[in-house]
């Protein structure tokens, strides 16, 4: 199975794609640099189009997001919000299920802590999936959920090796 976690921002929006194994397995992350300049409604629309065509490209199986939290930042939580509405309306559209975590179910899944730092989450991404210190935050938040949701599944229905 292939699962897309998205790390979605109306400036910028992370996304990885990886692969169900033992360890999960890397198969691509980047992001999506949205035009400063231009109004909200069309950042959103460039947002919408380049998701679309990731999705049609890479073809996971999931979805995932991160929940967002609105009593900490509300005029973020707000921006944020409506760029996570672009992501709901594409799974919906390609018919995807869609799993959203809390950012303390991702930090305990990820370090065993649910208040870890977001640099020791971005470690054991680093260090679960071998990559270098030059993955970008927002690509590393997206690849951080992708990995909580694997974790869970796997926890959730263990396989028998050799079955």
């Amino acid at each position: 199975m292939k699962v897309l976690g998205v790390d979605p921002g109306s400036r910028v929006t992370g996304y990885g794609l990886v692969e169900v194994a033992r360890p999960p397995r890397l198969l691509r992350w980047g992001v999506i640099r949205l035009g400063t300049r231009i109004p909200l409604p069309q950042r959103l629309r460039q947002l919408y189009d380049r998701l679309k065509g990731l999705l049609k490209e890479l073809r996971p199986e999931v979805m995932v997001l991160e929940e967002v939290i609105p009593e900490r930042f509300p005029r973020s939580a707000l921006a944020l919000g409506q760029a996570q509405g672009i992501v709901l309306l594409l799974s919906a559209e390609a018919e995807l299920p869609l799993f959203t975590y809390h950012p303390s179910t991702i930090k305990l899944a990820l370090t065993g802590n649910g208040r870890a730092s977001k640099e020791q989450v971005a470690y054991m991404v680093r260090a679960t999936l071998g990559l270098n210190g030059d993955t970008p935050p927002d690509a590393t938040d997206a690849l951080a959920v992708a990995l909580t949701h694997i974790f869970r599944e796997q926890a959730c229905f263990p396989r028998s090796e050799g079955v």
